[in-house]
């Protein structure tokens, strides 16, 4: 598990290790090795040219590290320098340049761009770093706007330049990266909005620099999440894997249920049951062959199958704020046991959330968006800080698991754990999009998995299958079934991917990419 950091944190871990006995020169060594491991994935030598942008810090040293490896791999390289008047390359950044020229290395100052190639294979950000404040100007903002008229994909040292590494905020002039190798441990830049929009694909990189755990900082990578599949055994049947029963649905709003059953099927469970009013089982019968139909009348609690039946439920997503819905909520909430997950409407129609759900009779979690926490906690649903503490409030008040979604998605747990998830992109801003994730989450619980460790896989692969679906596609036409359709592949990254550094995909790399 890693722990997000700000800079000035990174740079005290940074320090630390220094004085334990680890030279900077060595720390920049591993870093710039990292970076060209990242790299030499991200192309062939005879994709072209690998232009280098490289600043006069320790950023710009790592860079040049990348440079020189890459060189002496037979790629062809050409590094940018970019000097600022007054300011003298940082110690470590004059010793590997040295390294890099005395081969041959190819050096060009920010003034002689026009002699750089057309085209490139692949651009190198070393510029800036997470020490960027303020505005980006004069040599920097030059580089950064010939950088942006290469064809090609972009990689950026440990952040993206003109990314404030601790609030997120993005210069004008920044440029997106297709992938970000950040050290130690990613920064907070990189994971909230609107940095989060120009991180690309999120690696780290572990270069020998301890970092101080914080269980209210956690991040999962793919090694992360990989490590909680549920076995699949050999000899296992539908009865093996779990029987989740799942409620939703309404006359205007049919496909919602069948969203929620699509990402429960996709996602491993062994026998799925989807009761819906009676009103709706005409539009939903037959519709997914693998599901298991039967209704009940609106607002008529004894018509819902015995959840005795099954080893985890859903409820909530197109029943639709009513007082038939109201009805069988309360209802679940005071005579259900099975481990619940509550979304959408199920949670609308919640009136004392502390104290409705503190007295369910079973493990419970909720996946509300901003809007929905603000309606349960009386929050401010655009305030990050306001509704994260409202969630963690209701989370440790209630003895329920939270899953608050958005960009990022935090998972909080009833001990006052929080997990941090930066998967996913803006192609999930659709309606429908929450109802397989639903989904998926009962699934994995059905199969055993405790509704912590559900939420983290769970928010993991929705987000994972949403990133692969716009690879060769676009974040405005992406829609919930197309999740669904790719939740097998995404499985399957994740199955492979048990010695991965993956934080995020954001749907700008090749499926192949971490293998």
């Amino acid at each position: 598990m890693k722990y997000w950091v700000t800079p000035e944190e990174m740079t005290k871990f940074d320090r630390r290790a220094i004085k334990n006995g680890t030279p900077g020169d060595i720390l920049m060594e591993r870093a710039g090795t990292a970076a060209a491991r990242t790299a030499m994935k991200m192309l062939n030598p005879e994709d072209g040219p690998v232009i280098v942008f490289a600043g006069p810090g320790n950023n710009g040293g790592d860079g040049l590290v990348l440079a020189r490896i890459l060189r002496e791999k037979s790629f062809q390289v050409c590094v940018v320098l970019a000097t600022v008047t007054g300011k003298i390359l940082s110690r470590e950044c004059q010793t590997n340049l040295a390294r890099y020229t005395q081969n041959g290395g190819c050096i060009l100052s920010s003034g002689k761009m026009n002699e750089l190639p057309d085209s490139a294979g692949l651009v190198v950000d070393a510029l800036l770093g997470t020490g960027f404040r303020g505005s980006i100007q004069d040599e920097f903002a030059r580089c950064l706007e010939r950088s942006r008229g290469y064809d090609c994909k972009i990689l950026a040292v440990d952040t993206p330049s003109g990314i404030n590494g601790e609030t997120g905020e993005t210069d004008p002039l920044a440029v997106p990266a297709d992938v970000t190798v950040t050290f130690g441990a990613p920064k907070a830049g990189l994971l909230f909005p609107p940095g989060c929009g120009f991180s690309g694909s999120i690696l780290t990189a572990d270069i020998g620099i301890d970092v101080d755990e914080s269980q209210d900082r956690q991040i999962p990578g793919l090694s992360d999440v990989s490590a909680l599949l549920p076995m699949r055994p050999a000899d296992g049947h539908k009865g093996t894997f779990g029987r989740l029963l799942l409620v939703g649905g309404s006359e205007a709003m049919p496909g919602a249920p069948q969203l929620m059953a699509l990402g429960a099927l996709r996602s491993g469970a062994g026998l799925v049951t989807l009761s819906v009013p009676l009103s709706t089982h005409q539009l939903i019968a037959g519709r997914i062959p693998e599901v298991l139909s039967p209704y009940f009348l609106p607002g008529d609690f004894s018509g819902i199958p015995d959840p005795a039946d099954f080893q985890a439920a859903a409820a909530g997503p197109g029943m639709g704020n009513s007082t038939a819905t109201k009805k069988i909520i309360t209802s679940i909430l005071k005579n259900w046991s099975v481990p619940l997950v509550l979304d959408a409407d199920a949670l609308n129609t919640v009136g004392n959330p502390l104290k409705d759900f503190k007295e369910y009779g079973g493990p419970l979690l909720i996946t509300p968006h901003p809007g929905e926490m603000a309606r349960l906690m009386k929050c401010d649903p655009a305030n990050i800080a306001s509704r994260s503490a409202a969630a963690q409030k209701l989370a440790e008040s209630a003895g329920i698991t939270v899953v608050l979604k958005g960009r990022p998605t935090v998972v909080y747990s009833q001990n006052g754990d929080s997990c941090t998830i930066p998967a996913g992109n803006s192609g999930l801003a659709t309606g429908g999009s929450g109802d397989i994730l639903t989904g998926i989450v009962a699934s994995l619980m059905a199969q055993g998995m405790k509704p912590f460790d559900a939420a983290l896989l769970g928010v993991f692969v929705h987000g994972l299958a949403a990133d692969m679906a716009i690879e060769h596609s676009s974040e405005r036409s992406l829609i919930p079934s197309d999740i669904a359709s790719f939740l097998g592949r995404a499985f399957r990254v994740i199955e492979k991917g048990s010695n991965s550094d993956l934080l995020t995909s954001g749907g700008k790399w090749n499926s192949d990419f971490i293998n």
